[in-house]
């Protein structure tokens, strides 16, 4: 049975990788301490993932292939609206633990900034190479998007990644840079008339798998483009971009959430003479006329 809070929520991503986030999953449960909850967020594996992870007993989310934001979103809405946690990890499923409580770090660190992330060694960073920590961060100009830490304080600053990135590309680049918007995970720095990004990272207790990588040139393309678009656009984004995104994603949560999108009356207008002429005992009762239909006229089928 699931949590309903938790300190620490961990949210890994995966896509037909079955062996991989099984593996990842065995090693999160021997190394991970402390108050969590994991979900894995599967984003319409076809290679018997979902079957597998429910063998070992794991929550999984996910439906249809959506891509990497909306994956993402599942795991950052169950741990703001289902399982409450103080703390949200994202993990890609090639992510490897090395160290027992490796999370720990991430948690620190998050705590400190409100906003955490990995950088591979391949990548620019400003900082000397050397062990980054939670107490000993480093900076650069860019993010890698494997690991992400934040609190869910920051989350309510910010809210998800942006679904009109699609399939692949840049959504952890526009989702880090909303935080830095808001004051959590570094700096925005002005260098003659432009701002440039300067992140906090952090690489402990982790490394990185090889894996076989599902993106599209084209789709980064496109995303490159969008990504300078959006950074005109408020901080806060939904898990969705428009009213079917957002039936369809609360779908994938069960009935009380998609009930959501069916208020007990869907109209813009209550006309509250003509309650009260069809029904005059409610008039007569005192009753505000829409809290009576609310509260009692739509069990007892009342006309409106």
């Amino acid at each position: 049975m699931s949590k309903k809070y938790c300190d620490l929520g961990i949210a890994i991503t995966t896509y037909s990788r079955k062996e991989m986030v099984c593996n990842l999953l065995k090693r999160i449960r021997a190394l991970t301490t402390g108050d969590y909850e994991v979900v894995v967020c599967d984003d319409g594996s076809s290679d018997g993932t979902v079957e597998e992870l429910q063998k070992m007993g794991v929550k999984v989310l996910g439906g249809k292939n959506k891509g990497i934001a909306w994956n993402k979103n599942r795991g950052l809405f169950y741990f703001q609206n289902i399982c409450r946690a103080k703390s949200v990890i994202l993990l890609d499923d090639d992510v490897w633990p090395e160290v027992a409580g490796w999370e720990q770090e991430w948690i620190l660190a998050a705590s400190r900034v409100g906003h955490i992330n990995y950088v591979p060694a391949s990548y620019e960073r400003y900082s000397p190479v050397r062990p980054m920590t939670a107490l000993d961060l480093g900076v650069g100009p860019s993010v890698g998007g494997m690991i992400l830490a934040q609190t869910t304080d920051a989350l309510a600053c910010v809210g998800y990644m942006d679904t009109r990135f699609g399939r692949y590309g840049h959504e952890h680049s526009d989702f880090s840079i909303r935080f830095l918007r808001a004051g959590f995970g570094g700096l925005r720095c002005r260098v003659g008339d432009e701002m440039h990004n300067r992140f906090y990272l952090l690489d402990s207790g982790v490394k990185i798998l090889d894996a076989v990588s599902f993106s599209s040139t084209e789709d980064l393309e496109a995303n490159a483009k969008l990504l300078n678009e959006l950074q005109k656009e408020p901080i806060y984004r939904s898990p969705w971009s428009n009213e079917d995104e957002m039936k369809e994603f609360l779908a994938e949560f069960g009935k009380g959430f998609s009930e959501m999108n069916n208020p007990p009356f869907s109209g813009k207008t209550f006309d509250i003479n003509n309650y009260f002429e069809k029904h005059p005992d409610v008039y007569n009762s005192g009753w505000d006329a829409f809290a009576h239909y609310v509260e009692n006229g739509i069990k007892e089928g009342r006309e409106l």
